[in-house]
């Protein structure tokens, strides 16, 4: 099967543009090469629009309400599925800032379930998402993306201190007592997080590009095993600055063993995505799939704030019954998270549950606890 990529909303580091505060990224999903197929008769619509090519931003409205009839047939006729991820840039950050300070394996001060438990992780990635705010965030970002590894630590310590004094925002005391220590310890001990890269493919990855461009991959995955059929090509649209980052992740997801992996409490989890599949960087002139999928994300995007005009908005109906939507947002956290809580109290509690929970939240802190010693002790030593 063939994929063919676009993405809009690029802002680089600078996630609070209020302006694009989405990043979308979508794939036109194929059994054959649809490039090959249907060359002719993109060319002709184009032609009889008075374009070169079909590019929906230069074409406004307008322009592809007038040719989208001919695109819907053209689509019809390829049969094809579609898959679109849509980033959150605020949801991305309040991610970035409880995976980079919280996991309990780098800060020796969260409690390990706090971090690795999947409805506690959440309410606590929200209840710290609320202390936040837009001056603070732009500094974690500051922080995050600074490539020499001091300026980086002292620059993510003094976020955090100043974070200390919100704490008390949140509502409930266990929470606060969590964050509180979580920050502390890290305005104590920066140089323990492991988030500094100093080459630009590293830095980048903090980046909602690659975070949509990892969950379609999911997405174009999932449909391979449905067609059964082995992804042969995926063509990008050109993304000068990303494309580096893009094939790195590429060959991350596509090396990575087949194995299945274990995560706590009965999660399972396969790395490995479109196996032995090649990615190209091309442009729109050259791919007739691009300038489709172009098309299909600019009016994706636009009917995110305004309805479409009828023959548009059939469009998007066909995509919308063959495609999949990953959302990486707040609002679809929130449902996650309650449907994850809703099912972990509609099932009635062991005898013994309550008992074997203390046990074990003894055992953690415990752990936890010698964990800040052996630190303490190790970075004693060193100095």
């Amino acid at each position: 099967m063939f994929a063919y990529v676009d993405e809009s909303g690029n802002t680089g580091a600078k996630l609070l543009d209020e302006n694009q505060p989405l990043f979308i990224t979508a794939a036109l999903l194929t059994r054959s090469d649809f490039d090959k197929r249907f060359r002719d008769q993109m060319s002709a619509i184009a032609k009889a629009a008075g374009v070169d090519e079909i590019h929906a931003a230069d074409m406004g409205i307008g322009g592809i309400e007038v040719i989208a009839q001919d695109l819907l047939k053209v689509l019809r006729r390829a049969g094809p599925a579609f898959a679109l991820a849509r980033v959150e840039k605020r949801y991305v950050i309040a991610t970035k800032v409880f995976d980079t300070l919280f996991d309990s394996f780098e800060n020796k001060a969260v409690p390990w379930h706090a971090y690795n438990e999947p409805s506690l992780r959440m309410l606590l990635v929200f209840k710290v998402a609320y202390i936040l705010d837009e001056p603070l965030a732009e500094r974690f970002l500051e922080a995050l993306m600074e490539p020499n590894d001091k300026k980086a630590w002292a620059k993510m310590a003094d976020f955090c201190r100043d974070l200390v004094p919100r704490v008390p925002l949140i509502p409930d005391a266990r929470s606060r007592e969590i964050v509180g220590e979580a920050f502390q310890w890290i305005v104590d001990n920066p140089e323990a997080l492991h988030f500094v890269h100093s080459n630009k493919v590293g830095r980048k990855s903090h980046l909602p590009n690659l975070i949509g461009f990892g969950n379609l991959l999911n997405a174009i995955e999932t449909r391979s095993a449905i067609w059964r059929r082995p992804v042969e090509v995926i063509r990008h649209d050109r993304q000068h600055e990303f494309a580096a980052g893009l094939k790195f992740w590429h060959d991350m997801y596509s090396n990575a063993k087949q194995d299945v992996v274990q995560i706590p409490f009965g999660g399972r989890m396969v790395l490995r995505r479109v196996f032995g599949s090649t990615l190209e960087i091309s442009n729109a002139k050259d791919s007739p799939g691009i300038q489709m999928i172009d098309v299909i994300l600019w009016l994706f995007a636009r009917a995110q704030r305004e309805h479409l005009p009828s023959a548009c908005q059939a469009i998007l109906d066909y995509v919308y019954d063959r495609g999949h939507l990953d959302d990486f947002s707040f609002a679809a956290a929130e449902v996650n998270t309650q449907k994850l809580i809703e099912r972990v109290e509609a099932r009635p509690l062991p005898p013994r549950a309550m008992v074997d929970a203390a046990k074990l939240r003894d055992e953690l802190e415990e752990r936890r606890q010698a964990g800040m010693r052996e630190y303490a002790l190790m970075k004693a030593a060193q100095e």
